[in-house]
């Protein structure tokens, strides 16, 4: 079993994630609480699943029984369900069809998507335009050389096919301008925007020129 960072949850996060594990038949653990049980580099506040098939029926049910009557229905389709968790803790069972190119990260409660893939899923996620903190989580991925920025393109190409644009990708790493950088609470040194900003320009020229060079 993976030793995790529980401490970028809360004390009634960690609660819930405990729970959680009577989903694990279900699904997998995604997104950036998954990435900061791993790499221990901030708080995290939300939990996504990703499903290994569309959502069964009694989904809600089974979170009511669960969590008791704290439980708030947000969103619902055959793909999604959308909840809030008591202290308005926001969880999401999601079905994309995809699922894992790597093996997942065994864990005493619910498995987690391997760092690979979760990047990969960030890059698929600012090329739709992402929140602030997929750029903090997508800069410690590489700055600390869990993942290269080619690998994480790469991946994504090869598991969202057309889905996924390279172009539009390295554009969007690049522009943070119009994106609201809400406080973000880190759990090493804080790293503030502009140096965000200045390594993921760097990364792309480097990619880049790297590319260029291939190509020719």
């Amino acid at each position: 079993m993976t030793d995790l960072h529980l401490e970028s949850l809360d004390k009634y996060r960690l609660e819930i994630f405990k729970q959680l594990r009577r989903f694990s038949s279900l699904g997998v653990l995604a997104g950036g609480t998954a990435i900061a049980l791993q790499i221990g580099h901030r708080k995290s506040y939300d939990f996504d699943i990703f499903t290994h098939k569309p959502l069964e029926k009694g989904l809600f049910r089974k979170l009511k029984t669960i969590f008791g009557g704290g439980v708030l229905k947000t969103y619902e389709s055959k793909v999604q369900l959308n909840v809030t968790v008591g202290e308005n803790v926001k969880v999401t069972f999601y079905y994309d069809g995809y699922g894992p190119s790597l093996d997942t990260i065994k864990t005493d409660g619910i498995d987690l998507l391997d760092l690979g893939d979760l990047a990969s899923n960030k890059a698929l996620t600012l090329g739709g335009r992402g929140q602030w903190r997929d750029y903090v989580d997508i800069y410690f991925l590489i700055k600390e050389k869990w993942v290269r920025l080619e690998s994480v393109i790469d991946m994504a190409e090869n598991r969202f096919g057309g889905e996924f644009s390279r172009k539009l990708f390295l554009e969007q790493l690049t522009y943070t301008d119009d994106l609201g950088k809400f406080e973000i609470e880190f759990l090493r040194d804080e790293v503030v925007p502009g140096e965000i900003d200045a390594f993921f320009e760097e990364q792309v020229k480097a990619y880049t020129q790297k590319q260029i060079l291939v190509e020719t």
